[in-house]
């Protein structure tokens, strides 16, 4: 099997870190690329590309870096968040909501399209998949208090159930990834790094297309649709 190769997008100190340290853990070579890149020098990362996910045209260059670096990435996890905090939804500015925007959902797209065109480059042996590191916003939405981040992980979740289907013959998986409490709430403020890189290690693991709206609890998928 070729060189496994996981690419980070936006890396910041829980799910990011602990995503590198864990897919490290597991022989693959590890890219990142954050916003800054102080908090990133140690051995369980490969490549640290500072990256500015505001400006989705950016994306390429990221990905063709990886690529000239440490090799063709099988495993791309985006976890860049944009968000105003303010309970007027018409707090925001156009310009700050898409911005915003672009980094919730333009710039995943961006990262898409450049992720299947490097899936068509690998051996059929290695897996390909995609995960977005998203939450309950898109099935509880909080319009008072976090219009721009679930108008973004909204998308996003259709974005990745399209691709999802179409690429499933493939063998080009595509997850959105949303940590719950046990009863199906949301993990909110106790969002746990580890448990997102075992989960991602999972599904990372998985040859075929498994339900694209991947909830888990504890690293665990738990299907909360309908309850």
């Amino acid at each position: 099997m070729a060189t496994q190769v996981v690419l980070i997008l936006g890396a910041g100190a829980n799910v990011g870190t602990k995503t590198a340290e864990a897919f490290a853990k597991n022989s693959y070579k590890v890219a990142l690329a954050t916003r800054t890149i102080t908090h990133h020098k140690d051995n369980t990362r490969d490549l640290v590309i500072q990256a500015d996910f505001a400006e989705p045209l950016s994306i390429k260059s990221v990905f063709d870096e990886v690529k000239a670096k440490i090799g063709t990435p099988n495993v791309i996890i985006y976890n860049a968040a944009a968000a105003n905090f303010n309970p007027d939804p018409f707090a925001h500015t156009v310009s700050s909501f898409a911005a915003n925007l672009a980094v919730n959902t333009t710039s995943v797209y961006a990262a898409a399209k450049e992720a299947v065109a490097g899936f068509e480059t690998l051996p059929s042996d290695t897996n390909k998949t995609f995960i977005f590191t998203g939450n309950f916003l898109p099935f509880m939405p909080m319009p008072s208090l976090l219009l721009d981040l679930g108008v973004g992980k909204s998308a996003t979740a259709h974005l990745i159930q399209g691709l999802a289907t179409v690429y499933a013959e493939k063998g080009f998986n595509f997850y959105f990834g949303d940590e719950r409490k046990a009863d199906g709430t949301p993990a909110n403020y106790e969002i746990s790094g580890e448990n997102h890189a075992n989960f991602y290690l999972e599904l990372a693991s998985k040859k075929e297309q498994g339900p694209w709206n991947a909830s888990f609890v504890g690293s665990k998928y738990v299907d909360f649709s309908k309850k």
